[in-house]
């Protein structure tokens, strides 16, 4: 699989370096992976699933889907400074055991293009997350399925989940530019070839995809789901001023969130303490875990 549609300068800013191209790390070896043919995408693809420390793989478990950001694949969150961070706060009760899966989504925007040419979306919910419940066992229903999107698969996943939010106990959305579609356009028209551009989203105001602002106009656009979402400190400011209007958004609407702005910068070492911190609210109906310090907390009830 290789699409190359966004610009080298995106991917530096996903990846938080300058040095190379990409996001090249070597996996740590704690997710197992799972390569099939996708139906999907006519090819063979890739994702990894993470299971918690001391399962005694019987008991069913919620499981996570981990959307990665421009540049990186299935194996986003190999790191160790996600699964020992991870690790660590469910051996120590500050996490409950959960399983993660981890889809390889390329470049793609984890959206089903408008041409037809690319299905992400239908990869990760038709095949994915049916193969895992089918290996694993896994809640059923809304408490069983939570996703989470870093950077580019913010954006895929925030349009995932809100075109059928009831299916999600629960969304969060990390360092993505949270924009409604003529918004979106314009944060991506630097790094992508008007051609590709309208392959992915189509004409302009061909409403293909969903306005979050038009979704979240009120409460019942969650249908029952949970969101939590926000930027770091030193993120790309343009990610960092659409994750701040669209907070206001939603306080103004009256619609319950937890709007985090969270200290470092658009890269993983960063990302993890905020996956920890939003899966604490979001597994669970109690969350014990304090504010981390020099971060802004904003939660909307």
């Amino acid at each position: 699989m290789n699409i190359r549609h966004l610009s080298s300068t995106l991917l530096l800013a996903a990846c938080g370096t300058t040095a190379t191209v990409g996001c090249t790390h070597v996996p740590g070896g704690r997710l197992d992976y799972v390569e099939v043919q996708s139906r999907s995408e006519g090819q063979p693809m890739r994702y990894g699933v993470y299971e918690p420390p001391g399962w005694d793989r019987r008991t069913p478990l919620p499981l996570v889907v981990l959307l990665h950001g421009a540049g990186d694949d299935e194996t986003a969150a190999d790191r160790k400074a996600v699964t020992e961070r991870l690790d660590r706060a469910i051996a120590e009760g500050r996490l409950p055991p959960f399983l993660m899966v981890a889809p390889d989504g390329d470049r793609g925007l984890w959206m089903d293009w408008y041409d037809g040419s690319h299905r992400f979306k239908s990869w990760v919910l038709d095949e994915v997350v049916p193969a895992v419940r089918e290996s694993h066992p896994v809640l059923d229903g809304p408490a069983g399925l939570h996703l989470v999107g870093v950077s580019m698969g913010g954006g895929g996943g925030i349009q995932m989940w809100l075109a059928e939010p009831a299916r999600f106990g629960s969304a969060t959305i990390i360092s993505a530019p949270i924009l409604d579609e003529a918004g979106t356009r314009a944060f991506l028209a630097p790094y992508m070839e008007p051609e590709i551009m309208a392959r992915v989203f189509g004409p302009p105001a061909s409403g293909h995809g969903v306005d979050p602002y038009a979704k979240l106009s009120s409460s019942a656009g969650l249908e029952g789901s949970r969101l939590v979402f926000g930027a770091a400190k030193r993120d790309l400011g343009a990610i960092v001023d659409a994750n701040v209007a669209f907070h206001d958004h939603l306080a103004k609407a009256g619609v319950p969130h937890r709007y985090v702005l969270f200290s470092g910068f658009h890269r993983w070492t960063s990302w993890a303490p905020m996956l920890e911190y939003s899966l604490c609210y979001q597994l669970q109906p109690q969350c014990e875990m304090p504010d981390p310090e020099g971060w802004i907390v904003q939660n909307v009830d």
